[in-house]
């Protein structure tokens, strides 16, 4: 790339003036050609030019080819030249050229002298992931994905890592929080060395779009305490005279939206009386927040200890689940859930991460009931990110996260999705009479982290509107790693049907158990000649039958890949879906261990018929089933085990940067 030195669209004036000799100062950028068209500065009469330069500097031609100095050259040999200087100035104007312009006869029409200062304009990030930062990487100023991509990585700083400071993250803070807050941060290097200061009239600044210094904060070298050069209301700053390079710190406001793609510019630019004479550009993106499947394994499990202490028993049976998945039971007390039960509604526990560094990130939805302090008050800390989305409309029940969830990783029409693809509930209006739909702000947000690809399904059927109370994956050693586990009326009918035949018609089911303070029993018999819950329960399995077939298509997934476990409905008045029974798909998936809700289903022989088929359909996969009574804590406040529960776990191995471009085609 060339560039036009300022000496070459000199006044007209001055080129008319009588006056032989003329010196000049310029600037030159280490590394830069720079264009020097000579008929621009020739006299009338000119014929041969001669040329003599001082200090290091290369003159080159059209080809790029040397041209020699002190021998004269006909003009129309080199009706333009280049220069080029690869090293910087140690002092100002160390260098210069020289130019003669004669004509036919040898006389002298007109000399010029330009005294030339060289100066390094180089701002340098770590283009190739590597964690270190190199000098001058070719591709440091675009983005490319893939294991072979290149383009730096800005992680949002919205962990919190002073432990005595307020509910605010560190992003909401504009100096830099300490040691502890460094490790959160991208770096760059301006590449500044031998002049302390510019030549006059020169600086080097900084800038970024207004729109891009809202979403980022730069801060200047790490011994001067992280003194904030860029960020909101902010987007320009001149760097300050050094001779050393300096380092920059970056840090993520905003993880990408619907107004924000995730890509930041950032340039570096000489500037000549607040005119840009040369720019080097760097570009980062900003790292998406990942939510992680049922497939990787537990780190924490979350519950709230109820104060009426009737979740205790339940407690003490998840922790033995817990163990056995090597996981940790975290237990939140009650001045963080003020008896809210409901964990996995308020809550997503996902990651961020750039080269070198990993953040968990916990998801806070809109719901804000009595959990609404828990993650910034119990999670957000040193090396825990918090993230929300509000609206100006009020939340509904698919608002809550027990409406979102990921599946493991996936192949669709050719297109592989390593970090799975993210899945929440919808409406369909030719069904509901009045839909819900999930808030803007998530879908807009979920969206546009863009690597796990969402799918809206249809959960607007239930009276709760959650995903969660009918579908879940569990890990399993097939070629796709994983089964997806359906809710099923139908399946449930069958089981039955076929007591009935063998004559156990009279067995209970909810056995022993209280429903709005009456006895909550019901024979076998019974179910099967209510009609209206037969009709029910048919059309509820014909809304699980259609997300059965979206979730194929979307997951490429075939009968095979899909098991069904038996569920019963019934309508809650206004023509939605609740759980007759505790719902078994609603459970807690760690590693092979799966704590499933006791359906409390007909007993034969002392068996659970539900829980036995279960097994039957589940074991052979290598997984071990744990039935945990929740009836009173959760099944009879219309939810069960994993709306109770929320747990993070490990992050993927495949970074998400290395994603192939085919993945975005």
């Amino acid at each position: 790339m060339t560039e036009l030195l300022e000496l070459a669209a000199l006044d007209e004036h001055r080129l008319s003036s009588r006056k032989r000799s003329s010196n000049y100062e310029d600037v030159l950028v280490v590394g830069r050609l720079v264009q020097i068209a000579l008929k621009t500065l020739a006299p009338p009469q000119s014929t041969v030019v001669i040329f003599k330069t001082t200090g290091e500097i290369e003159l080159l031609g059209d080809h790029h080819q040397s041209i020699s100095t002190q021998t004269p050259l006909f003009l129309t040999q080199v009706p333009q030249i280049y220069l080029l200087a690869r090293t910087f100035s140690d002092q100002i104007a160390d260098r210069s050229l020289q130019i003669t312009f004669q004509d036919d006869h040898g006389s002298l029409l007109k000399q010029l002298r330009i005294d030339l200062t060289a100066v390094q304009v180089c701002l340098d990030v770590d283009a190739d992931r590597d964690g270190i930062i190199e000098a001058n990487n070719p591709h440091k100023s675009d983005w490319e994905w893939g294991s072979n991509g290149h383009g730096a990585v800005l992680l949002v700083n919205s962990d919190r890592d002073i432990v005595y400071s307020d509910s605010r993250s560190d992003h909401e803070a504009s100096l830099i929080q300490g040691l502890l807050d460094l490790k959160d941060f991208s770096f760059m290097i301006v590449r500044k060395a031998g002049l302390r200061n510019l030549p006059a009239g020169y600086e080097l600044e900084l800038s970024v779009s207004k729109d891009t210094a809202q979403r980022i904060r730069i801060y200047d070298e790490l011994d001067r305490d992280g003194y904030e050069l860029i960020g909101p209301g902010i987007s320009r700053a001149r760097i300050r005279d050094t001779d050393r390079d300096i380092i920059l710190a970056i840090e993520g406001l905003s993880y990408p939206d619907f107004d924000f793609d995730g890509l930041v510019e950032i340039s570096l630019s000489l500037v000549k009386d607040g005119k840009s004479v040369y720019s080097d550009r760097v570009v980062f993106r900003v790292a998406p927040w990942i939510m992680t499947p049922n497939t990787l394994s537990p780190i924490t499990v979350f519950v709230s200890r109820l104060s009426s202490g009737e979740n205790k028993e339940f407690i003490d049976e998840l922790r033995k689940v817990v163990a056995q998945a090597n996981a940790q039971l975290d237990i939140i007390p009650y001045e963080f859930h003020q008896d809210d039960p409901w964990v996995q509604d308020e809550i997503e526990i996902g990651y961020t991460q750039a080269p070198g560094h990993l953040l968990p990130v916990v998801f806070d939805s809109p719901r804000d009931r009595g959990l609404a302090e828990f993650p910034k008050r119990k999670l957000l800390g040193i090396d825990f990110g918090y993230l929300t989305r509000k609206s100006r409309y009020l939340a509904t029940k698919l608002d809550s996260f027990g409406n979102l969830e990921v599946s493991p990783p996936v192949t669709v029409k050719g297109v592989h999705y390593p970090l799975g693809r993210l899945i929440f509930g919808g409406t369909r209006k030719d069904i509901i009479p009045e839909p819900r739909r999930m808030l803007r702000v998530l879908r807009d947000f979920l969206y546009a982290q863009k690597i796990q690809a969402p799918l809206e399904i249809f959960s607007d059927w239930l009276s709760v509107g959650h995903i969660d109370e009918f579908m879940t994956f569990v890990p399993a050693p097939t070629a796709k790693g994983f089964k997806l586990l359906l809710a099923s009326p139908h399946q449930a009918h069958n089981i039955l049907k076929h007591l009935r035949e063998q004559g156990h018609g009279q067995l209970l089911l909810r056995e022993g158990k209280k429903l709005d303070r009456k006895p909550a029993d019901i024979t076998v018999a019974d179910i099967l000649d209510n009609q209206d819950l037969t009709n029910q329960n048919q059309q509820f399995q014909e809304h699980i039958n259609w997300n059965r077939e979206i979730l194929k298509q979307e997951l490429e997934l075939s009968d095979e890949d899909i098991i069904e476990l038996p569920a019963l409905f019934r309508d809650d008045g206004y023509g939605r879906a609740e759980t007759f029974l505790p719902n078994m798909v609603n459970m807690i998936v760690l590693n092979q261990h799966l704590g499933i809700p006791k359906p409390f289903g007909p007993k034969l022989d002392h068996q659970c018929q539900f829980e036995a088929y279960v097994r039957q359909v589940l074991e052979p996969w290598g997984l071990v089933c744990h039935f945990i009574d929740d009836w009173e804590p959760y099944f009879r406040k219309r939810g069960e085990i994993h709306c109770g529960t929320n747990t993070r776990r490990q992050p993927f191995t495949q970074k998400w940067w290395e994603i192939e471009d085919t993945f975005f085609s």
